[in-house]
């Protein structure tokens, strides 16, 4: 597990190669797009972007690589390019017009709506990046659902250790409802489910995520990135 702090942006910062890429990928229709502004104008956004993408931008792979809610930058092209890439995203931040006229020329392969409805094939990789648990709480749900069709699971977790709620409504409604945020110590005890599956973590690290204060973004969010192994290929075997 890698909890990202302000020195680790500070190394990044001395060779911003994303960046860089983005400057040569980008085309005059993407630079409307919010997701693709985000990632031009948050440095934040970019190093976890290059721990998260950077070996499939790099190099071209022959597997199978499943992004849920990674939205549309001028790097899905490159992803796409590099391998055999489906993305599963609302596309709620826009872009989905420009998808749409694109996606065939680039062989993105797109799929519209939410990945717990959605049937899954096999992939070599399964991405989640900022997802969960603050934007959808259904952590478990999700990796119940997707260990099973990947060999490997790379997920960025956001929380938050000081209190963080939002008042929302319901779309099949007129409730209103108020969520308060995953904190580090929910997080952990979620994901000691699956600490044999986890990469380079060890249970004391999944403790001590409730005592994190470092954060890189504005609003003081915890983000951590986490590998699982996907039951594909991993000799693991459900009871």
């Amino acid at each position: 597990m890698k909890t990202y702090t302000k020195a680790d942006l500070a190394k990044y910062n001395q060779n911003d190669w994303i960046l860089k890429m983005l400057r040569e990928k980008t085309v005059q229709e993407e630079t409307v797009i919010r997701t693709n502004k985000w990632l031009q104008e948050m440095d934040n956004k970019r190093m976890i972007y290059a721990d998260v993408y950077g070996d499939i931008l790099l190099n071209e792979k022959n597997m199978r690589v499943l992004d849920i809610g990674g939205a549309y930058t001028s790097l899905t092209k490159v992803l796409a390019k590099n391998c055999e890439y489906t993305l599963l995203d609302f596309m709620a931040h826009g872009g989905d017009d420009y998808l749409k006229s694109v996606s065939q020329e680039y062989k993105i392969q797109w799929m519209q709506k939410d990945w717990y409805d959605a049937e899954i094939g096999e992939y070599d990789i399964i991405i989640a990046n900022d997802i969960f648990p603050d934007v959808d709480q259904r952590l478990e749900l999700f990796l119940d659902k997707m260990l099973k069709h990947c060999k490997e699971l790379r997920l960025v977790l956001t929380y938050y250790n000081e209190p963080k709620f939002y008042t929302t409504k319901r779309t099949d409604d007129l409730e209103i409802m108020t969520f308060l945020s995953w904190d580090g110590e929910i997080t952990g005890l979620k994901l000691k489910k699956y600490l044999g599956r986890l990469n380079n973590t060890v249970e004391s690290e999944l403790d001590d995520m409730t005592n994190i204060q470092s954060s890189i973004f504005y609003n003081g969010r915890q983000v951590s990135y986490i590998t699982l192994k996907g039951d594909i290929d991993s000799g693991i075997r459900r009871s």
